[in-house]
């Protein structure tokens, strides 16, 4: 499905399920959420990397205004909706401050299996007992797992857009697994250096050899 969608770019991802805060102060953007308010719209959120607008977002809507300053200012919680892909970037939308964009919502196939959804619950649980987070999640079964666990992985800006643009939960659970597979024997490895260094300069004692 192709739509218009107003733009608010951050330096961030956030992905369809995920609830988000934000403190809204510049005039496009207080015209924007001011319409969302009004007019129940959505909006989306592109990631903005290197000095560009991803090729991916997240259409958001507006769940609830917390506070409404005097000078127009505003706290709100929003919530993802769906991924979609940019198609045309619109820099001058006719008597709005906010940018644009013609998107085309991306589909959501939520199946996964259960062989790699095993071995992502390992690795995450993994991740977190080396990183010593207290991060624990009672069950990986659930819909569209990938996307409620992806902030949680230590997965890099561009690819956390990757992710977002991955249509299917079994791709995106692979793709998780292959990044954890890859990042969990460095932490290994940084965590083994720091036992030697820790243990050089102490008197040690060591058992007798039989040469």
């Amino acid at each position: 499905m192709t739509k218009f969608l107003p733009l608010f770019p951050l330096q961030l991802v956030v992905f369809p399920g995920e609830k988000l805060k934000l403190h809204i102060f510049e005039p496009r953007y207080k015209q924007l959420i001011g319409e969302c308010r009004d007019e129940s719209i959505t909006f989306g959120i592109p990631a903005y990397i290197d000095g560009r607008v991803a090729e991916y977002g997240t259409e958001m809507r507006l769940i609830n205004i917390f506070q409404t300053y005097d000078d127009g200012r505003l706290d709100i919680l929003t919530e993802g909706v769906a991924a979609f892909h940019l198609d045309e970037f619109i820099r001058d939308v006719p008597e709005k401050l906010y940018h644009g964009a013609r998107v085309t919502v991306l589909g959501n196939d939520s199946i996964a299996y259960e062989i790699t959804t095993e071995e992502l619950a390992k690795q995450y649980s993994k991740l977190h007992e080396l990183m010593k987070t207290d991060y624990t999640r009672e069950t990986f079964s659930t819909k569209n797992v990938s996307f409620q666990i992806a902030q949680e992985v230590g997965l890099k800006l561009s690819q956390k857009v990757e992710l977002l643009s991955l249509e299917k939960e079994a791709d995106r659970q692979l793709m998780l697994v292959n990044h954890l597979h890859t990042i969990i024997p460095m932490l290994e490895g940084v965590q083994d250096t720091r036992r030697r260094i820790r243990g050089n300069g102490h008197f040690k004692t060591f058992p007798p050899l039989d040469v």
